[in-house]
């Protein structure tokens, strides 16, 4: 679990191990919120591993601690979600109601306001993210078309299987990546916005709250000229950083309607589809392009893609080879 001062300037890296108790706390409390660390009576050795980024608006760490502790925060200001890489978690205090067990493919949401306290398994690495309150609160508000009337509450325990969350699932896993091997992506000013608002709306769409009611209210079908016109924007602008709430807002549908539209219309839902009309320009350019000038690289980042291990297996299951295959092989 997390939380750091309000401070929206970028940091460097924190990579960090610790093997004191007081070190461990110091580090997790400068990359996230003051925590107090209890072992237990235990006598195996802290062998505390955290590396992490903050981004504007957005911290993601991964952390392990080498053996089972006790971990109770500080009042957060910010939303948090931790998602165990492996091993299981206990979290409670972060929301009125029990606490609740995780493991891989589950995660704990966390509200600010509340302290929390996180028991780890000694085998347990968390995916640790803080989001900010502030960029949250704002995105609902323009989902919803008005203020917040009342707090912002998420269901705490998070099913990363389930149909709406599935693809957050892929994006912690591209973080958890990037953490791991150190920033090659998110640290760029502009992947990091982008990385950020897909957080956010995963997030918001993906988890229970207390606005969900209102925001899957019952609305009237999206008309076919606004899905044709978020269409032709996915065309003819496909290397913006579209997310589903950003491209209902363009075409002034609400989220579920253009859901339901895209679904009626081409059969997917949206950010499928803006998937799959990147990886189609993408084949188009590289099928007309010169190794001795251009890259596979220089091709996905003009399309809009910017995760190139991942651009790979999706452009070899749609077209049966691989990008580099297509810049090299003769018109």
């Amino acid at each position: 679990m997390s939380s750091a001062p309000s401070d929206r300037r970028r940091s460097p890296v924190t990579t960090a191990r610790a093997q004191d108790r007081d070190h461990a706390e110091s580090v997790v409390g400068e990359l996230f919120l003051p925590n107090r660390l209890d072992l237990g009576h235990g006598r195996e050795p802290l062998d505390m591993h955290i590396s992490g980024i903050r981004l504007d608006g957005l911290t993601v760490g991964r952390l392990s601690y080498g053996r089972s502790v006790t971990v109770t925060t500080a009042e957060a200001d910010d939303f948090h979600v931790n998602a165990p890489l492996s091993g299981r978690a206990r979290s409670s205090g972060g929301w009125p109601g029990p606490a609740i067990e995780t493991a891989p493919g589950t995660a704990a949401v966390f509200g600010p306001g509340r302290p929390a306290q996180i028991a780890w398994a000694a085998s347990c690495t968390q995916l640790c993210l803080m989001i900010s309150r502030s960029d949250v609160e704002t995105e609902l508000e323009t989902l919803l078309g008005h203020s917040l009337r009342a707090r912002l509450d998420f269901d705490p325990a998070m099913d990363l299987a389930s149909p709406t969350s599935r693809a957050w699932r892929g994006l912690l896993g591209v973080l958890a990546g990037e953490v791991a091997g150190g920033p090659g992506l998110i640290d760029r000013p502009s992947v990091g916005r982008h990385v950020r608002g897909l957080v956010i709306d995963g997030l918001l769409i993906g988890q229970h709250h207390t606005y969900t009611d209102e925001m899957d209210a019952a609305t009237s079908p999206a008309p076919t000229s606004a899905v044709a016109r978020a269409i032709d924007l996915v065309h003819d602008r496909s290397d913006e950083p579209w997310s589903t709430v950003r491209l209902a807002n363009e075409v002034h549908l609400s989220v579920r309607a253009l859901q339901e539209g895209f679904h009626r219309e081409v059969g997917m839902p949206p950010m499928s589809y803006v998937r799959d009309v990147r990886l189609h320009r993408a084949r188009d350019l590289l099928g007309v392009a010169t190794p001795d000038r251009t890259t596979v690289a220089q091709v996905a980042t003009q399309v809009g893609i910017n995760h190139l291990g991942r651009f790979a297996a999706a452009y070899r299951d749609a077209f049966g080879e691989l990008p580099s295959d297509t810049l090299n092989t003769p018109g």
